[in-house]
């Protein structure tokens, strides 16, 4: 389990900003600003508009549904300032095209926890400042209301503000950008890879951002975020305690060990085991990226969808399944465990588009059969010192949670893992 995060970097169109950057934004001389309310620069239709800060979405969502009983979309927006000015991102908002209604709106404290320029230090303070020719990323959590159906088409609002506005570059501006259509897609249904009550989402989807939903690794040339909907599972006892003795020491941890299950009909594609477990408490350091995952095992499943279990116990996969074996759902595959780049035991579960555990895009999921039992109140940190976890039971209309995925800091019960 992780409590860092990592975050992409990326580079600004090089036309757009040698438009905006031959002397226009920041020459006195040049003709006066719009004055402040200057409307939508989509809005003058026929005529071309000055759009000093350019919009992209990373993926085309999956509609989801969450333990909320709500249609998650949960995607990135990445933002550019392609000026020579420093600008202020004052609003994003996400609305359906066709009904005209808002999906999601972020403003003030909510737009700066979800809003990170890239190449930000993990733990850095929020901030609503995005500096000339830099890029950052809005995470994006849209609630679909009930009744809305697929195809869907979205729209994307930014609003910004350049305080020194100069020359043609407006003191505020607000841009429609990224439009795109949300398919009738549904997430892949899977049987729960572990067994029995008690499991926490301790790192997981969808409206904050986790060290697993803001993660984006640039690989290969391009970036990818492939952690978009994994899931650090830890499990608490009957006390409601993560470990029973030191924090250091994989054996405090009561489900350190248990079997690890395939969560659907497919075929093994790559299994790495011998690695050995990290030490609990401590975050690993300098490991080659070909450990981050740990002892882990990758599915390939029927509609091209892949699995990853990672962060398995050493000695526990190799034995049991290797690539190109055909396996079915319940297929014992290995043992929780603590090796890559992990500070706690725990499965990290994910499914994603393509076989590499880094460099592929996440995709939603849901499980066949789950009980929803809680939710953790506080932080997720407290349970590493050795406090009790302090769970919010589940609403009595919400407790049946099958074909749902669980949302961070969820407390699930799975059936027995026979």
């Amino acid at each position: 389990m992780r409590r860092t995060q990592r975050t992409a970097r990326g580079c600004a169109a090089v036309a757009a900003a040698s438009l905006l950057g031959a002397g226009l934004g920041l020459t006195p001389a040049a003709a006066a600003a719009p004055p402040a309310g200057t409307p939508s620069a989509a809005s003058s239709a026929g005529q071309d508009a000055i759009t000093p800060v350019t919009a992209s979405t990373t993926t085309v969502p999956v509609p989801v549904r969450g333990t909320d009983g709500r249609t998650h979309l949960a995607y990135e927006l990445t933002v550019v300032n392609e000026s020579t000015l420093p600008a202020t991102l004052t609003g994003v908002t996400v609305q359906d095209r066709d009904g005209h209604r808002t999906l999601l709106k972020l403003t003030g404290d909510a737009l700066g926890a979800h809003f990170r320029p890239s190449g930000s230090a993990p733990g850095t303070k929020p901030t609503d400042q995005l500096s000339p020719g830099r890029q950052g990323r809005v995470w994006i959590d849209a609630v679909v209301p009930a009744g809305i159906s697929f195809p869907l088409r979205l729209g994307h609002q930014v609003s910004v503000t350049y305080p020194k506005a100069v020359g043609i570059i407006p003191e505020q501006v607000t841009e429609s950008v990224a439009n795109l259509t949300v398919p009738d897609r549904h997430p892949v249904v899977l049987r729960p890879p572990l067994g029995g009550a008690g499991w926490l989402d301790g790192n997981g989807c969808c409206d904050q951002v986790t060290p697993h939903r803001g993660a984006g690794s640039p690989l290969n040339g391009s970036t990818y975020f492939a952690e978009r909907f994994a899931i650090d599972f830890v499990r608490l006892g009957a006390d409601d305690r993560l470990r029973t003795g030191a924090v250091d020491k994989v054996s405090s941890y009561p489900y350190y060990g248990v079997p690890v299950t395939a969560a659907a009909d497919g075929e093994i594609v790559s299994v790495v085991d011998g690695l050995p477990d990290s030490t609990p408490g401590e975050s690993p350091a300098n490991l080659p990226l070909s450990d981050y995952a740990g002892n882990h095992v990758v599915e390939r499943l029927p509609g091209g969808e892949y699995v990853l279990y990672a962060h398995l116990a050493p000695g526990s996969t190799g034995g049991r399944v290797r690539p190109g074996q055909k396996v079915t759902a319940g297929t014992r595959i290995g043992q929780l465990g603590n090796s890559g780049n992990s500070d706690a035991p725990h499965l990290h579960f994910q499914v994603m588009n393509g076989p590499d555990p880094l460099a592929s895009d996440g995709l939603p999921f849901v499980f066949s059969s789950m009980s929803l039992q809680g939710g953790l109140q506080g932080s997720v940190d407290s349970l590493f010192g050795g406090k009790p976890a302090r769970i919010s039971p589940a609403p009595a209309d919400r407790a049946d949670a099958d074909e749902e995925m669980p949302l961070y800091l969820d407390q699930v019960a799975f059936p027995a893992n026979g």
